[in-house]
């Protein structure tokens, strides 16, 4: 198959067909709320809240939350709340990206509380992994420091691919921030 010209191309672009759209159509098109992305985090996050509350709710009473010491069923709990508080506030930050008075500025404010929201969320994820496992670790008994080190080896290669992801999330956004200045330091 051969590849399309220019010609071809715009043959095909004066006969293809195109729809007209109304403003209400147009407006539930461009509507962030309507995004798929949006809904998918969204369905995450409802399920990490329901699941982080049902772990909450459980386990004193599945994991011997009483038989630990107290500082670490408090550190547990206040890691858990930081980690739904990061959740909730990143999905609002989603929810209204827009913010500035121009495209520019608000391109530029986006980028900025996207970056702290990543800080954020890697801090909150790190504090409950730690957490987790500082309240699982206060039952180790036979070769505890091997066990705790491995664990936290894992806990440090999780934190290191949610930046990573956080990353490539934020790359798009920053290039196009990044345009932007380049195009005003050109006029």
């Amino acid at each position: 198959m051969k590849p399309m010209d220019i010609d071809d191309l715009k043959s095909n672009w004066k006969h293809a067909e195109i729809g007209n759209k109304d403003r209400n159509e147009l407006a539930a098109i461009t509507n962030i709320q309507n995004h798929p992305q949006l809904k998918s985090i969204r369905v995450k996050l409802v399920l990490e809240v329901v699941l982080l509350i049902i772990f909450l709710a459980t386990y004193n009473n599945m994991f011997d939350g009483a038989d630990k010491p107290l500082w670490a069923n408090i550190t547990l709990f206040a890691a858990v709340l930081c980690y739904i508080l990061t959740d909730v506030i990143g999905y609002l930050t989603l929810k209204n990206p827009v913010q500035g008075d121009n495209l520019k500025s608000s391109l530029h404010l986006f980028y900025q509380k996207l970056n702290r929201i990543r800080l954020f969320s890697l801090v909150s994820s790190f504090l409950f992994g730690l957490a987790v496992l500082l309240f699982f670790a206060t039952a180790f008994t036979e070769y505890r420091y091997i066990k705790f080190t491995v664990l936290f080896i894992i806990l440090l290669i999780m934190i290191y691919l949610l930046h990573r992801n956080w990353t490539a999330r934020t790359k798009q956004i920053k290039t196009a921030s990044m345009e932007f200045k380049g195009a005003d330091d050109d006029a």
